[in-house]
Parts: structure tokens; C-alpha cells; sequence
């Protein structure tokens, strides 16, 4: 029998409450703004109800408003949204102090790397939170109370200029290192082209080279392509090795080596069992 008078008296003040002229007595004893990373903004209000008040309009910080939670101890109140105001419905007489929590989405608009939050504290002193590793820049407002993190201001017309180090020294960061790849690759591909052009004018210099060397020696094209291989190698290689590299019998091989030989271009000498061809002609000389 209790509960359903219990129950009758939330119905008739739910009723009296939708045709009430709203009413503004009640008085905010605590305001806290958290301001996140992403520029949404969470807005706690601790609201003491005068006596005997059944309906309270309480206007938000913000015009786009969502996840909106209304608190007496552990329990919900009803409440209806209208012009920019919440209306909270106050059922039970004995209900003092208000818990409302929502969310904004338009406190905060960013400028390059600089966010920016203007809000309006007409009411009370708000204690403001900033989540994350934050640099204030600049406040409208001497505050009351200030850390690193947090600043206690208001009221009235506050605007914080704030950024966030870490992101844009990582971003930095990153754009360092792209920086760095690229001149890298830049340097590596002018690098390439230096010494695929210095290998044609070696190429280029041996060939001119080798052209006034066999018109000085009237040497053939075997004697020619035998000394450009002992260039490839250093100067000397293996009589054996020669052979095969120009692909030639042994006595075609010989014979090539002995006539270079009496020309005064290669020096034959053993290393064991093998003999050994080495360049005596000095290319740098032929002009």
C-alpha cells in the first residue's frame, strides 16, 4: 500500500512538474570541466535545490549535448531538453542536491596546431581539467587556481588557448625522418648516377686508350680484348685463366702471349707449376 502511494505522488509531481512555470531556485555549488584530447568535453555540475522546487531549468555550456546523466544519490531523474536548457523533474521533495553530467561537443575548435576553448561560467567558478600532456598558451581570465594540467577561472567569458607537444613533436618527428629518407634516397640515386657516368668515361677512356695502343703495336682483336681483360683484373692474372677467359686453344693462347710478350706489353714469370701474365705497358703514358 505504501509503494503504490509512493508511487501516486511521483506520478502527480511528474504532472504538476510538465505544467509548472520552471523555476531557477536552485544554486550550482560546483562546476568541473574536463576537456579531452579529441576536443569533447565533459561538463559535471553539482546543483543544490532550494526548498520545496519541483522543476529546474538549468541551461547547458554547450548547443550539442549528448550522453546526459541526471543524479540524485543513486538514483536517475527525469528530465526534458528544451532551448539549449535541460528541465530536471525533482519528484521527491526531500531531493537537495543534483548530480548533472553530460557531454559537449562545441566547446573546443582547433586552429593548426593551437585548440581553443570558449565557454560561458555565469553561474560559479568552474575548476577545468585538460587530459593528456598539455601546453596552455594563453588565458582571457586571471585564474584563481592554476598546475600544469588543470586551471581554476570564472566566472564569465573564458577562452584558453592550449596544444598538445608530444603529438605535434612526433608528427615533427615523422616528418624529419621522411625528410631525411628522401634526401637519402636523393643522395644515394645522384651518388648512382656519378658512378655509372664515371664508369662510361672509364670505359669510354680504356677503349680510346686501347684503340691508340693497338694502332701503336699493330696489335689484332685477341691481342686487344687479352689486354683490356688484364685491365679488368688488376693488371695480372693467371696465363690459364687468360685462356679461357678469351676462350682459346692452348696454342693460339701461347702463341698470343709470347708475340705481347716481344712487344714489351706483358711480363710472363711461374708461380709454381703455372706461369703468370702481368701488365707492363703503362696506359696513362699513350697519347
Amino acid at each position: 500500500m505504501k509503494a503504490w502511494r509512493s508511487f501516486g505522488i511521483v506520478i502527480i509531481l511528474t504532472i504538476l512538474a510538465l505544467f509548472a512555470r520552471p523555476s531557477y531556485g536552485y544554486i550550482v555549488t560546483g562546476l568541473n570541466i574536463t576537456v579531452w584530447e579529441d576536443g569533447e568535453v565533459t561538463v559535471s555540475e553539482s546543483i543544490h535545490v532550494e526548498d520545496y522546487e519541483i522543476v529546474i531549468d538549468v541551461p547547458f555550456l554547450g548547443s550539442n549535448v549528448h550522453d546526459i546523466m541526471v543524479l540524485a544519490g543513486r538514483y536517475s531523474l527525469p528530465y526534458e531538453i528544451e532551448n539549449g536548457s535541460i528541465r530536471i523533474i525533482v519528484p521527491n521533495l526531500n531531493v537537495t542536491t543534483i548530480k548533472l553530467v553530460y557531454t559537449a561537443s562545441d566547446l573546443v575548435e582547433r586552429e593548426g596546431s593551437v585548440w581553443i576553448l570558449r565557454v560561458s561560467l555565469d553561474r560559479c567558478p568552474a575548476n577545468i581539467t585538460f587530459h593528456g600532456n598539455v601546453k596552455i598558451l594563453k588565458v582571457s581570465d586571471l585564474p584563481i587556481g592554476y598546475s600544469n594540467s588543470s586551471i581554476v577561472i570564472g566566472p564569465g567569458n573564458i577562452t584558453i588557448a592550449f596544444t598538445y607537444p608530444d603529438v605535434f613533436s612526433i608528427k615533427e618527428s615523422r616528418s624529419s625522418r621522411f625528410i631525411f629518407i628522401v634526401l637519402l634516397v636523393v643522395v644515394l640515386v645522384i651518388l648512382g648516377i656519378l658512378k655509372l657516368k664515371s664508369r662510361e668515361e672509364e670505359v669510354h677512356y680504356r677503349k680510346d686508350k686501347l684503340e691508340k695502343l693497338a694502332e701503336e703495336y699493330s696489335l689484332n682483336d685477341e691481342e686487344v680484348n687479352a689486354i683490356l681483360y688484364l685491365l679488368q683484373k688488376g693488371g695480372r692474372c693467371s696465363q690459364t685463366e687468360l685462356r679461357k677467359a678469351l676462350d682459346l686453344p692452348k696454342t693460339t693462347a701461347w702463341r698470343m702471349v709470347r708475340r705481347l710478350e716481344q712487344k714489351g706489353l706483358i711480363r710472363v714469370y711461374k708461380v709454381g707449376r703455372e706461369n703468370w701474365i702481368e701488365l707492363t705497358v703503362d696506359m696513362h703514358k699513350l697519347t
